[in-house]
């Protein structure tokens, strides 16, 4: 039996909304969370680990504290990059993203479902350790999956939070949700 650990860790606070700027880096506070990656208990031990990340600058800038203390070279990987909106109006885009947040998964538009799709394929292809830096929406569509959520909005990972999940033999075979936002969520 091959087990493989995935740990999905969710960006540190953005310097804009989502619907502001199509790539902010992190605020100040989001560059301290990423630091902090650094002190955490649970990211001790990544040596084996592949890192990865989504394209985005904010997913990158929360990579970088932990890829310089273990000398990794970071793969970028757009299937982990947000929710596919290219077509949507940046004036638009935070109202669509609450709309497609609450609709059935059976009504989604076709790019959204595919997305999801494609996301839980790759990372049930995995076959070595990864820790991937991505976004909200990702670690909502992968976890929704998992258990079935009707809605791609299953919880709120905070910023930085850490959501493992541990896959044996290509099956999903447990998994942990990361820190809740304990503030609205900035869409």
């Amino acid at each position: 039996m091959s087990e493989i650990t995935l740990i999905l860790i969710r960006h540190g606070e953005a310097s804009q909304a989502w619907g502001d700027n199509l790539d902010p880096g992190l605020s100040i506070e989001g560059m301290k969370q990423s630091e902090l990656l650094t002190e955490n208990n649970k990211l001790q031990s990544l040596k084996d680990f592949t890192f990865i990340s989504s394209p985005k600058s904010r997913a990158l800038m929360t990579a970088a504290p932990l890829v310089n203390i273990y000398k990794k070279n970071l793969i970028i990987d757009p299937i982990f990059s947000e929710i596919p909106s290219d077509d949507i109006e940046l004036a638009d885009k935070r109202r669509w993203l609450t709309d497609i947040m609450k609709m059935n998964i059976n009504s989604l538009p076709t790019m959204v479902s595919n997305w999801r799709d494609e996301i839980l394929s790759k990372v049930l292809t995995f076959n070595k350790d990864s820790i991937i830096f991505t976004h909200f929406v990702v670690i909502n569509s992968i976890i929704g999956k998992l258990v079935g959520n009707p809605t791609l909005l299953y919880f709120y990972p905070d910023y930085t939070s850490i959501t493992k999940i541990i896959i044996e033999d290509g099956i999903v075979k447990e998994f942990y949700v990361g820190g809740e936002k304990k503030t609205p969520i900035n869409l």
